[in-house]
């Protein structure tokens, strides 16, 4: 008896130990559940494989499976990713937990990825690499993708040669034996393109011509599979159809060369553009333009130039009756030409220049003299004395012309004569005429205005001719080879007032001139037959600001003159001479000045202002009543008129050259 229960307590103590010393085996696991919760379905799962999982809210169903006999814990774990797949489900390890999430989120979520053909064959949501040797991944996407369910990712990345799945590892070891059938060393793409645009023959040329000396020699029917890279390309004229045999990795690259070949050509209407200008001259922006398109071509050939302003080929022509460009280009160069036209086409500032030109002579003359003679009677055969004075004076004036004729030779001035009845020389009755005294003083004076004003735009030349064309005989002849044939030759010349100008606005309202002001008239005097004109001019470069006054020039002169005639010795005598000697004294003043006053138009309410200024001057001066006036002649009204009146009230107020430089 005691044996008997020594060897149970050694058994005992053996089978503690090999229970210490030995693992223990996996359980066996029955899954039997009808419309269990899946939730519960979860915890049950976490409980015998001692996994921690992150449920989603929209985790929610119904479960029911049927297993009569036991299975083993991974089995049982394989099951229930299966049913988590059949609902819409999968599970996404992450770190210690692993998330049940809906199966068309997992995809994008960290699941496990795979390179090699090795792995478990579950329904557990993996990322598979495949790298095709042979055959085309873009082409085999659209033969592997009804093979893949609607929450799974399929996409082909052409430049490895490679698939990359998303799907169930047990749906990816399926496609891969798949593919393993179908990258087959023999692989070779055969595609047709239906073309719209382009010509079969041509766009065959050219794939030719592109691939064939890179790629080795041009695919036939004995080398097919041999070159990897080669091309065929074959022309279908009836359809205009192209047929394509390459190797598959680079027939969809060639599938894009052709599409963007297989273009609509660029019709002539998207070559011309017309472009109507607001401001500029049409003309003279053509003109520009063409210069810099020259300038472009004569640089183009010379090796270290600049990159072109324009890719092709530009055509400029203006139209100066409807003020366009007509410009014939590429549709790149078109927009680069459009830019610059509409940095040339800007309402550019406008320059009033007002002058004032004013000239004041002023003329004096004084004469004083005393003339005398003395004769008895000429008939007389004894020896009679004759003498007396004569002078001659600037009005021609003498003793002997009055003597003559009394009346109308006498001059202006005062003529103080002593007669003593007439003489008789040679049949002639003359005024026995003693003495004359002559006094005359005058003095003219000659204020000359003139205020001529100009608008013109910015670096635009502008002139004003205020005058009259007057007629210049340059040649006469009145005979021709004993025949009269008389003929003169004229001349017409401008004599007035001129003033031109051309303004040039800088920075800070400065504004540059370039103006020829001349002033001419006729002289009372004449030399000859010939008359003299006057000549009065200024040609000068100045710089002024807005509004400012300045001076171009004038002239002051101050001429003298003083003429003594007299009998010598006895006209020098102090008093006791005067008799003797005749004075003529001319003093001559000439004051001219020439003034100038730019203005900047920058609005249209700068214009009109100076307009209706300008406007009321003259309308002030029109309008007032003449002088005098009859019964028979009554003073007539003159009326501005009123169609042609400046508007007194200016909406547009608005600055047009806001933000534009000088």
């Amino acid at each position: 008896m005691f044996q008997r229960i020594m060897l149970r307590a050694v058994l005992s103590m053996w089978i503690a130990l090999f229970c210490l010393t030995t693992p223990a085996l996996a359980k066996d696991v029955t899954l039997n559940f009808k419309n269990a919760d899946i939730r519960a379905f979860i915890e049950f799962v976490s409980g015998f494989s001692g996994k921690n999982f992150l449920v989603d809210n929209r985790v929610k169903g119904k479960v029911t499976i049927v297993s009569p006999t036991p299975i083993s814990e991974a089995e049982a774990y394989d099951v229930f990713l299966s049913v988590l797949e059949v609902n819409g489900f999968a599970t996404v390890p992450s770190g210690s937990v692993t998330k049940i999430v809906p199966r068309a989120e997992s995809k994008q979520k960290s699941v496990p990825v795979r390179s090699g053909s090795k792995g478990a064959g579950n329904d557990a949501m993996v990322t598979q690499v495949v790298r095709m040797k042979y055959a085309d991944a873009q082409q085999l996407v659209a033969l592997i993708r009804p093979l893949i369910s609607p929450n799974s990712h399929l996409v082909a990345y052409p430049r490895g040669n490679m698939l990359l799945l998303t799907d169930s590892a047990s749906n990816i070891r399926r496609i891969q034996r798949i593919l393993k059938l179908l990258d087959r060393k023999d692989a070779v793409g055969v595609q047709l393109f239906k073309l719209k645009h382009a010509s079969a023959d041509k766009l065959a040329t050219t794939l030719s011509s592109l691939y064939g000396a890179s790629a080795g020699p041009k695919l036939g029917s004995a080398n097919i599979g041999g070159a990897g890279g080669a091309v065929k390309a074959i022309a279908h004229q009836p359809g205009n159809m192209l047929i394509v045999v390459a190797a598959p990795q680079i027939i969809n690259e060639v599938a894009g060369v052709i599409e963007r070949l297989d273009i609509a050509p660029e019709s002539d209407s998207g070559r011309l553009q017309v472009r109507y200008l607001k401001y500029a001259n049409a003309e003279d922006v053509a003109k520009v333009l063409n210069e810099l398109i020259g300038g472009q071509s004569a640089a183009a050939g010379k090796p270290g130039q600049a990159k072109a302003l324009f890719a092709g080929d530009v055509k400029i022509v203006a139209d100066g009756p409807t003020n366009a460009i007509m410009i014939t280009a590429d549709p790149s160069d078109i927009t680069a030409v459009d830019h610059i036209i509409g940095k040339l086409d800007i309402r550019r500032r406008q320059v009033l220049v007002e002058a004032l030109i004013v000239e004041v002579l002023a003329d004096m003359t004084q004469q004083f003299g005393i003339e005398w003679q003395a004769t008895a009677n000429p008939t007389n055969t004894r020896v009679t004395p004759l003498g007396g004075t004569s002078f001659n004076n600037q009005a021609g004036v003498n003793i002997q012309g009055v003597a003559e004729n009394p009346l109308s030779a006498a001059g202006s001035g005062l003529v103080v004569g002593a007669v003593k009845g007439t003489i008789t020389l040679n049949g002639t009755e003359f005024l026995n005429l003693a003495a004359l005294a002559r006094a005359m003083e005058s003095q003219a004076d000659t204020n000359v205005l003139s205020t001529p004003n100009l608008l013109t735009m910015d670096n635009e030349e502008a002139e004003i001719i205020v005058g009259q064309n007057v007629p210049f005989i340059t040649g006469q002849n009145s005979t021709a080879g004993g025949t009269a044939n008389p003929f003169q030759t004229i001349e017409r010349k401008d004599v007035g007032l001129t003033l031109r100008v051309k303004p040039q606005i800088s920075a800070g309202d400065m504004v540059r001139l370039e103006l020829y002001q001349e002033i001419s008239s006729i002289s009372a005097s004449t030399q000859g037959s010939d008359l003299i004109t006057n000549k009065r001019s200024i040609k000068t470069v100045v710089l002024a600001n807005d509004q400012q006054m300045i001076v171009l020039g004038g002239l002051m002169r101050d001429d003298a003159t003083s003429s003594v005639q007299r009998v010598p010795c006895i006209g020098g005598i102090p008093i006791l001479g005067e008799p003797f000697k005749f004075t003529d004294n001319t003093h001559r003043k000439t004051n001219l000045m020439v003034f100038l006053k730019p203005h900047i138009i920058r609005t249209s309410l700068d214009i009109e202002s100076f307009t209706n200024k300008k406007y009321f001057d003259i309308k002030e001066l029109y309008e007032r009543p003449s002088m005098g006036g009859t019964i028979l002649f009554p003073k007539q009204e003159r009326d501005m008129p009123d169609d042609l009146r400046p508007r007194l009230k200016m909406n547009d107020q608005v600055d047009p050259y806001a933000g534009e430089g000088g």
